[in-house]
């Protein structure tokens, strides 16, 4: 089952459909605006996942999601490749893997819904990328 994450993602990366198909995906995860905001909606979206007070805001997603495909192409690559970047099971697995123990380090404990929201509403009032994609609701 896709996750929301993956639908949106996919859904704003996917305007044009290239026929090529990058197997060589070295550029995206070395870029540190790719990775850093790809890691930030992780992050929400792990938080979303385990806080039932909190939940994407998915437009605004869907916003962050067009404006990092346009840099994506900016850096070589087709529409069709990003999105395949950004569906692949492994990169997801991969910041999954980078993600949870972030959020174990800050004290986010699984099963325990309140250690994901104080989590979740930290990262709001500091405005960080995460903050910025969740909204009380």
């Amino acid at each position: 089952m896709m996750s929301t994450r993956t639908v949106l993602l996919a859904a704003g990366l996917s305007v044009t459909a290239g026929m090529a198909s990058a197997t060589d995906y070295d550029a995206l995860r070395k870029d540190s605006r790719m990775h850093n905001e790809l890691l930030g909606a992780s992050i929400a979206y792990l938080i979303d996942e385990n806080c039932s007070s909190l939940t994407l805001r998915k437009f605004r997603l869907l916003n962050k999601a067009f404006s990092l495909r346009s840099h994506a192409v900016g850096l070589g690559y087709s529409t069709r490749e990003v999105m395949d970047y950004v569906d692949s099971k492994a990169e997801q697995d991969r910041f999954r893997a980078i993600a949870e123990p972030m959020l174990a380090k800050r004290g986010a404990k699984p099963g325990n819904e309140a250690s994901y929201c104080a989590i979740g509403r930290e990262n709001m009032e500091k405005g960080t990328f995460s903050g910025t994609l969740l909204t009380e609701g």
